[in-house]
């Protein structure tokens, strides 16, 4: 299992946005990647000309371990407006 989660460093301690699904005592492996800048990040959304650059710009974001799926949420607004569903039947593709 892999978890992706946001941690800000302080005073020589990574600092964990939010608690991970593991047992006290585990573990672990630690890669350290320096986030975008919000800003950054803003301005890339707001360029995205297409469906597919808006999500090759939300995929490097932190992973939210399921608890939305954009791309989901996307289709069912367009079939609940009586549009054709973006992506193809069972899923992305991806």
């Amino acid at each position: 299992m892999t978890t992706t989660v946001r941690a800000v460093y302080q005073n020589g301690v990574l600092r964990l946005a939010q608690p991970l699904p593991l047992a006290e005592g585990t573990s672990v492996d630690v890669s350290v990647t320096p986030a975008p800048e919000h800003d950054e990040i803003t301005g890339q959304i707001k360029a995205a000309r297409s469906v597919d650059e808006l999500v090759a710009v939300l995929d490097t974001l932190p992973s939210d371990d399921g608890g939305y799926d954009i791309l989901a949420a996307l289709n069912e607004n367009r079939i609940w407006s009586g549009e054709h569903p973006l992506l193809p039947p069972g899923g992305p593709t991806r």
